[in-house]
């Protein structure tokens, strides 16, 4: 498969761009979170789907980035 090729520009927008996705991304998350607190389960059992949430979430390219050119495009993709 052919690697593709991103301008600077693509990578500056990128850049420029990515701290309001991932802001975005963890609102989104919160609001889950809030729901997931809200409901009428029992308080450990809240606890707990939280935890495990939190733990999965945090890996995720979404909060967590690793910044090259060779992943713009997997980026791109997972974090919109």
């Amino acid at each position: 498969m052919q690697e593709q090729r991103f301008t600077k520009m693509d990578w500056t927008l990128f850049g420029d761009k990515i701290a309001g996705w991932q802001e975005n991304y963890m609102d989104r998350l919160n609001k889950e979170y809030i729901e997931l607190l809200s409901s009428d389960a029992a308080p450990s059992d809240k606890f707990w789907a939280l935890d495990k949430r939190i733990k999965e979430d945090k890996r995720k390219k979404g909060v967590c980035i690793q910044m090259s050119r060779s992943e713009l495009i997997y980026n791109i993709v997972e974090c919109v």
